[in-house]
């Protein structure tokens, strides 16, 4: 029987590519400070903020609200949570519910932005049958209503979940399109620009694998179905492709992050800075 390496307690989990055990408390420890160091590496929060958090009632948006939670004494800033509903059929409905159950467990503020008084659904969108992927279409349907709200509550930046298998899936992604545009803009954080709230990713050095053992560990109740037009996404075949490294490679997922951050980012970056447009809708 393993054993945790700080109180030798019987283990509930052991790390691989950092070859150490840890009983559940001890992991939730390990886990939260790490985000918090993600936190302060990127100067995502500043002390006297205020931190909207979008929350689709999924393992990783609960993690991020737990954990954002827990930290938000110590770093002084203040916590609104946002969950969109977006009209999917046996789906929606259960993610909102395991929502609010988490704001009102935590006591927070929140908003539930039905999508319908927007005069459509995500359900109603795939009866279209639009030639473009739906997943894209929610994403941006997401973003620009995460955007709209937190311009209205006076929110200071915009936290979400990706994990850091999320975020070099996107980079991957990018680097099989060459859409190099796409990924000067992605990063860790993204600051305010004109009518755009600010963007952070605490998870984003957090493997999702981790993410999902700290719901568990902590009871958190969360969503555990996958939305029913998530088939559509090539998100999961690249994901397997990073596990399939990762099993052989312990702890290369880091090595791929930093060096995009270190190395190719700032690069791209410098190329890009001035093709980077921001158009705005003529209807509203």
């Amino acid at each position: 029987m393993m054993m945790c390496k700080f109180c030798r307690k019987p283990a509930s989990i052991y790390i691989r590519y950092a070859n150490i055990a840890l009983c559940r408390e001890h992991f939730i420890q390990f886990f939260e400070r790490r985000i918090k160091r993600t936190i302060e590496r990127f100067k995502m929060i500043l002390p006297g903020e205020k931190i909207g958090v979008a929350v689709s009632g999924g393992k990783d948006s609960l993690a991020l609200l737990y954990v954002l939670h827990s930290l938000q004494k110590d770093m002084d800033f203040n916590i609104i949570g946002y969950t969109i509903d977006l009209g999917i059929n046996n789906y929606s409905k259960k993610c909102v519910e395991k929502s609010v159950k988490a704001y009102r467990n935590l006591g927070l503020k929140y908003r539930i932005i039905d999508l319908s008084e927007y005069g459509y659904t995500i359900d109603d969108v795939a009866r279209y049958r639009i030639s473009r992927r739906i997943c894209g279409i929610c994403g941006s349907v997401k973003r620009y209503i995460l955007n709209k709200i937190a311009r209205e509550d006076d929110v200071d930046r915009l936290a979400t979940g990706h994990n850091l298998d999320d975020f070099l899936q996107v980079i991957l992604q990018g680097y099989i399109h060459g859409d190099l545009i796409y990924l000067s803009k992605y990063f860790p954080i993204t600051p305010s620009k004109r009518k755009l709230v600010s963007r952070i990713k605490p998870l984003v050095f957090t493997p999702e694998e981790e993410v999902e053992k700290y719901v568990i560990f902590r009871g958190i109740d969360y969503c555990r179905e996958k939305c029913p037009y998530s088939f559509q996404a090539s998100s999961h075949t690249l994901k397997k492709a990073i596990l399939l490294i990762e099993e052989n490679h312990p702890g290369i997922r880091f090595s791929m992050f930093n060096t995009y951050i270190k190395k190719i980012y700032p690069l791209i970056e410098i190329k890009y800075r001035e093709e980077i447009g921001l158009n705005e809708c003529k209807i509203c």
